[in-house]
Protein backbone atom coordinates (compact mmCIF):
# COMPACT_ATOMS: atom_id res chain seq x y z
CA UNK A 1 0.00 0.00 0.00
CA UNK A 2 1.31 3.57 -0.97
CA UNK A 3 2.30 5.62 1.71
CA UNK A 4 0.04 8.85 1.79
CA UNK A 5 2.37 12.55 2.24
CA UNK A 6 0.38 15.11 4.06
CA UNK A 7 1.93 18.69 4.01
CA UNK A 8 2.34 19.31 8.19
CA UNK A 9 1.87 23.03 7.66
CA UNK A 10 -1.58 22.19 5.43
CA UNK A 11 -3.40 20.09 8.35
CA UNK A 12 -1.84 22.40 11.29
CA UNK A 13 -3.82 25.11 9.39
CA UNK A 14 -6.70 22.57 8.69
CA UNK A 15 -6.98 21.96 12.70
CA UNK A 16 -6.30 25.45 13.63
CA UNK A 17 -9.43 26.66 11.73
CA UNK A 18 -11.75 24.38 13.35
CA UNK A 19 -11.48 21.27 10.62
CA UNK A 20 -13.25 18.68 12.60
CA UNK A 21 -12.34 15.23 13.15
CA UNK A 22 -14.46 13.46 10.06
CA UNK A 23 -13.82 16.98 7.79
CA UNK A 24 -10.17 15.96 8.45
CA UNK A 25 -10.41 12.27 7.65
CA UNK A 26 -12.60 13.01 4.70
CA UNK A 27 -10.00 15.87 3.52
CA UNK A 28 -6.75 13.64 3.94
CA UNK A 29 -8.18 10.43 3.16
CA UNK A 30 -7.40 8.63 6.86
CA UNK A 31 -9.15 6.42 9.06
CA UNK A 32 -9.61 7.32 12.53
CA UNK A 33 -5.85 5.18 13.31
CA UNK A 34 -4.45 7.55 10.60
CA UNK A 35 -5.69 11.01 12.12
CA UNK A 36 -4.66 9.84 15.29
CA UNK A 37 -0.93 8.76 13.58
CA UNK A 38 -1.00 12.13 12.09
CA UNK A 39 -1.74 13.72 15.29
CA UNK A 40 1.40 11.75 16.85
CA UNK A 41 3.60 12.83 14.47
CA UNK A 42 2.76 16.82 14.80
CA UNK A 43 3.13 16.19 18.83
CA UNK A 44 6.66 14.16 18.42
CA UNK A 45 7.85 16.84 15.93
CA UNK A 46 7.01 19.88 18.60
CA UNK A 47 4.36 21.27 16.01
CA UNK A 48 1.52 21.33 18.14
CA UNK A 49 1.11 21.02 21.88
CA UNK A 50 -1.29 18.16 23.56
CA UNK A 51 -2.96 21.29 24.84
CA UNK A 52 -3.98 22.22 21.73
CA UNK A 53 -5.34 19.02 20.37
CA UNK A 54 -7.16 18.64 23.57
CA UNK A 55 -8.94 21.99 23.15
CA UNK A 56 -10.60 21.30 20.15
CA UNK A 57 -13.95 20.40 19.97
CA UNK A 58 -14.41 16.89 17.58
CA UNK A 59 -17.69 16.52 17.86
CA UNK A 60 -20.17 15.69 15.18
CA UNK A 61 -21.19 19.28 13.62
CA UNK A 62 -22.18 18.07 10.61
CA UNK A 63 -25.42 18.62 8.80
CA UNK A 64 -26.59 15.59 6.51
CA UNK A 65 -28.52 16.59 3.28
CA UNK A 66 -31.91 13.91 3.83
CA UNK A 67 -32.83 15.69 0.10
CA UNK A 68 -32.80 12.16 -1.35
CA UNK A 69 -34.54 10.00 0.94
CA UNK A 70 -38.28 10.76 0.72
CA UNK A 71 -39.99 11.62 -2.66
CA UNK A 72 -41.87 14.49 -2.30
CA UNK A 73 -44.87 14.82 -5.20
CA UNK A 74 -48.43 16.86 -4.74
CA UNK A 75 -51.66 14.32 -4.95
CA UNK A 76 -54.68 16.31 -6.86
CA UNK A 77 -56.07 17.36 -3.48
CA UNK A 78 -52.79 19.65 -3.18
CA UNK A 79 -51.70 17.77 -0.65
CA UNK A 80 -48.23 16.26 -0.04
CA UNK A 81 -47.36 12.62 -0.24
CA UNK A 82 -44.37 11.76 1.00
CA UNK A 83 -42.72 7.84 -0.08
CA UNK A 84 -39.95 7.08 1.57
CA UNK A 85 -37.06 5.95 -0.47
CA UNK A 86 -35.86 2.16 -0.89
CA UNK A 87 -33.78 0.62 1.81
CA UNK A 88 -31.20 -2.14 0.56
CA UNK A 89 -30.26 -4.00 3.74
CA UNK A 90 -27.64 -7.19 3.46
CA UNK A 91 -25.96 -9.06 6.02
CA UNK A 92 -23.15 -11.27 6.18
CA UNK A 93 -19.95 -12.00 7.74
CA UNK A 94 -17.13 -9.52 7.73
CA UNK A 95 -13.36 -10.91 8.33
CA UNK A 96 -10.40 -8.71 9.09
CA UNK A 97 -12.34 -5.58 10.25
CA UNK A 98 -10.85 -3.54 12.89
CA UNK A 99 -13.88 -2.85 15.25
CA UNK A 100 -12.16 0.84 15.87
CA UNK A 101 -13.24 1.46 12.25
CA UNK A 102 -16.53 -0.90 12.17
CA UNK A 103 -17.87 1.33 14.83
CA UNK A 104 -16.11 4.74 13.01
CA UNK A 105 -18.69 3.74 10.32
CA UNK A 106 -21.43 3.05 12.44
CA UNK A 107 -20.83 6.32 14.08
CA UNK A 108 -20.58 7.76 10.69
CA UNK A 109 -23.75 6.38 9.63
CA UNK A 110 -25.61 7.70 12.26
CA UNK A 111 -27.28 4.52 13.08
CA UNK A 112 -29.00 3.68 16.12
CA UNK A 113 -28.36 0.00 17.32
CA UNK A 114 -26.57 -1.85 20.01
CA UNK A 115 -23.43 -3.62 18.72
CA UNK A 116 -22.76 -6.61 20.92
CA UNK A 117 -19.09 -8.09 20.64
CA UNK A 118 -18.22 -11.34 22.07
CA UNK A 119 -14.58 -12.31 22.14
CA UNK A 120 -12.15 -16.24 22.20
CA UNK A 121 -12.28 -16.03 26.27
CA UNK A 122 -16.46 -15.99 26.72
CA UNK A 123 -16.49 -12.66 27.36
CA UNK A 124 -18.70 -9.72 25.28
CA UNK A 125 -19.34 -6.03 24.90
CA UNK A 126 -22.63 -4.21 24.04
CA UNK A 127 -22.09 -0.47 22.56
CA UNK A 128 -25.25 1.36 22.44
CA UNK A 129 -24.79 3.64 19.71
CA UNK A 130 -27.44 6.48 18.89
CA UNK A 131 -27.14 9.22 15.62
CA UNK A 132 -23.00 9.38 15.84
CA UNK A 133 -22.60 9.34 19.88
CA UNK A 134 -21.81 6.56 21.85
CA UNK A 135 -24.24 6.53 25.33
CA UNK A 136 -23.64 3.72 26.97
CA UNK A 137 -21.06 0.49 27.00
CA UNK A 138 -20.98 -2.54 29.27
CA UNK A 139 -18.60 -5.21 29.52
CA UNK A 140 -19.08 -7.23 32.89
CA UNK A 141 -19.06 -5.33 35.67
CA UNK A 142 -17.36 -2.27 33.28
CA UNK A 143 -19.22 0.28 32.47
CA UNK A 144 -18.98 3.15 30.02
CA UNK A 145 -15.56 4.08 28.53
CA UNK A 146 -13.42 2.07 30.62
CA UNK A 147 -15.83 -0.90 29.29
CA UNK A 148 -15.34 0.53 25.71
CA UNK A 149 -11.64 0.88 26.04
CA UNK A 150 -11.23 -2.76 27.39
CA UNK A 151 -12.44 -4.30 24.93
CA UNK A 152 -10.84 -2.71 21.65
CA UNK A 153 -7.94 -4.62 23.51
CA UNK A 154 -8.65 -7.67 22.12
CA UNK A 155 -6.92 -8.47 18.54
CA UNK A 156 -10.19 -10.59 17.37
CA UNK A 157 -13.60 -11.21 17.96
CA UNK A 158 -16.85 -11.36 16.66
CA UNK A 159 -19.54 -8.51 16.55
CA UNK A 160 -23.54 -8.66 15.69
CA UNK A 161 -26.31 -5.88 15.79
CA UNK A 162 -28.92 -6.59 18.44
CA UNK A 163 -32.69 -4.76 17.93
CA UNK A 164 -32.62 -0.88 18.97
CA UNK A 165 -33.52 -0.38 22.98
CA UNK A 166 -32.31 2.50 25.20
CA UNK A 167 -29.83 2.25 27.72
CA UNK A 168 -30.75 2.39 31.55
CA UNK A 169 -28.04 5.28 31.82
CA UNK A 170 -26.38 6.72 29.95
CA UNK A 171 -22.75 6.88 30.46
CA UNK A 172 -20.43 8.26 28.06
CA UNK A 173 -20.50 12.51 27.22
CA UNK A 174 -17.80 12.67 25.28
CA UNK A 175 -18.07 12.86 21.43
CA UNK A 176 -18.18 9.54 19.76
CA UNK A 177 -15.11 10.54 17.55
CA UNK A 178 -12.78 11.57 20.66
CA UNK A 179 -13.46 8.08 22.73
CA UNK A 180 -12.59 6.35 19.34
CA UNK A 181 -9.68 8.44 19.19
CA UNK A 182 -8.59 8.02 23.00
CA UNK A 183 -9.58 4.50 22.20
CA UNK A 184 -7.00 3.87 19.06
CA UNK A 185 -4.17 5.95 21.34
CA UNK A 186 -4.38 3.32 24.61
CA UNK A 187 -4.37 0.52 21.87
CA UNK A 188 -0.84 2.17 20.56
CA UNK A 189 0.31 2.73 23.69
CA UNK A 190 -0.66 -0.92 25.06
CA UNK A 191 1.13 -2.76 22.13
CA UNK A 192 4.17 -0.35 22.11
Amino acid sequence: MEKREIQAKEILNDIRSGMDYSDLMTKYKLTLRGLDSAFQKLLAAGLISEKELNSRKPGFGETVDLSGLFHVGEQGTGQIQQRKKKEYSYSGIVEGIDILDYIQWVLLDGRRTVLEISFPNGTSCKVYLKEGQILHATNGKREGEEALYSSVMFPRGKFVHLSWNEPDRKTIDKPGMHVLLEASRRRDEADS
